[in-house]
C-alpha cells in the first residue's frame, strides 16, 4: 500500500507539473503565427529592396547617359563660341577694311571733284 501511495503521488506530481501537448500548442501557436507574419514581411521587404536596387541601377544608367550628353553639348557649345568669336574677328577686320576702302574712295572722290 505504501508503494501504491508513493507511485500514485509521484504520478500525480508528474501529471500536474507536465504540460500537455494541447497546452504547449496553445502557447506556441501565436508565436509561430507572428513569426510567419514577420517572415512574410521580410520576404516582401527583400523583394521591394531588390526591385529598388534594379530601379536605382536604371536611374544610374540614365544619369550617366544624361551626363555624357551634357558633356558633349558643352563641348559643342564651346566650339560654337570659338567659331563665333573667330567670325566676329573676321567681321571686325572686314569692317576695318571696308572703312579704309570707304575713306580711300572718299579721298579719291574729293580729288576728282577738285579737278
Amino acid at each position: 500500500m505504501k508503494k501504491f501511495l508513493i507511485i500514485a503521488g509521484a504520478t500525480f506530481i508528474l501529471l500536474s507539473g507536465c504540460a500537455t501537448k494541447e497546452y504547449v500548442k496553445e502557447q506556441t501557436d501565436p508565436i509561430y503565427q507572428k513569426l510567419e507574419k514577420i517572415e512574410k514581411q521580410l520576404e516582401n521587404m527583400n523583394k521591394e529592396i531588390s526591385s529598388l536596387q534594379k530601379e536605382i541601377k536604371t536611374v544610374d544608367s540614365k544619369v550617366d547617359s544624361v551626363q555624357w550628353t551634357a558633356k558633349e553639348a558643352l563641348k559643342k557649345s564651346e566650339e560654337a563660341v570659338k567659331e563665333s568669336q573667330a567670325a566676329v574677328m573676321q567681321a571686325q577686320d572686314a569692317a576695318k577694311k571696308a572703312q579704309a576702302a570707304a575713306e580711300t574712295s572718299k579721298k579719291a572722290f574729293e580729288l576728282q571733284q577738285k579737278k
